[in-house]
């Protein structure tokens, strides 16, 4: 029975990297495809709203909690079939990337450290050092709540954008499993890319409590429309890669870095990062993030777009 799985009034700021948040009205954890399709079935039948989420890496849950029944995917299966890794929602990244390198598979050496799940990242695309889910998602099993069946998308018709794919713009399908397509590479090879790329995480990002990057980066398109002197700087500073400028770029100009409100701060090693420094609330966090909006737009014209999902708000 899966109701004998299905908590009340779970706390869920332990499982978040931010360690912010309320209670699930009801919460499940669920490690496969029929556990997965039990609690939907249960929601509907109680008349429950549903949530999921995974790794909680890149999620803000409201303090007041969330009602309904929420879902973590906890499916953290793998395996491997020639240059093709299929991999459960709830497999952390960082072992996604270490199963590529015992099989000289390279493709996803970028998201190394990044602390979330393969379902999360290819939910908001994640992307770091100009690459990204899409490059490399060759397809993905999907459940549809609303017709109660699984399926699978191909990488075409999983919409991926900048930060950005269908399963954001739809509350209907839950990411189930991942097919990357990689490509074969030498050992040696792909573990420096590997060491590089922990070694700029290491130096760069915060080790304190955060959801990652908060904001999405400009497009320098878009910086140049809104604001042309400001453009000039970012060209001239040398940080337009791949006509993005970085949006802790624009918040360290505003002279933000350090800048707090109650326990939420933004961080003085990358003004990106918000840190929870030890007891934020989740309305601290908006607040600030309201405040770095309002600058950005009051000071430059800027119209800063969040990254993270809001759950419970």
């Amino acid at each position: 029975m899966i109701e004998e799985k299905i908590v009340k009034n779970k706390i869920l700021a332990p499982l978040t990297t931010f360690k912010i948040g309320g209670k699930a009205k009801f919460f499940i954890e669920v490690e496969s495809s029929e556990e997965l399709k039990s609690a939907i079935n249960w929601a509907k039948a109680k008349k429950e709203k549903v949530v999921v989420f995974s790794g909680g890496s890149n999620v803000l849950i409201n303090d007041s909690g969330i009602d309904g029944l929420v879902i973590k995917m906890s499916d953290t299966s793998l395996s491997i079939d020639n240059n093709k890794i299929i991999c459960g929602a709830g497999l952390s990244l960082g072992r996604a990337v270490r199963a590529t390198i015992d099989c000289n598979l390279t493709g996803l050496e970028w998201s190394v450290g990044i602390p979330g799940t393969v379902g999360g990242g290819v939910y908001g695309n994640a992307g770091a050092f100009g690459k990204n889910m899409a490059i490399t998602v060759k397809d993905v099993v999907v459940y549809d709540i609303k017709n109660n069946i699984f399926f699978t998308l191909n990488n075409q018709q999983c919409g991926f954008g900048y930060r950005d794919s269908i399963f954001k713009q739809t509350n209907n399908l839950i990411i189930v499993k991942v097919c990357f397509a990689l490509k074969f590479g030498k050992l040696d090879e792909i573990k420096k890319l590997i060491k590089n790329y922990l070694i700029y995480r290491n130096n760069s990002h915060p080790k304190d409590f955060s959801a990652g990057s908060i904001f999405k980066n400009l497009t320098f398109n878009y910086l140049q429309s809104v604001n042309l002197n400001l453009a000039i700087q970012a060209e001239k500073a040398g940080i337009v890669k791949g006509n993005k400028v970085a949006a802790s770029w624009v918040i360290d100009k505003l002279g933000l870095k350090g800048k707090q409100i109650g326990f939420a701060k933004v961080s003085e090693k990358h003004a990106g990062f918000i840190l929870n420094t030890g007891q934020a609330k989740a309305s601290d966090v908006v607040d600030l993030i309201n405040f770095i909006k309002q600058q950005a737009k009051e000071k430059y014209n800027i119209n800063l777009n969040e990254e993270i999902r809001y759950l419970g708000f």
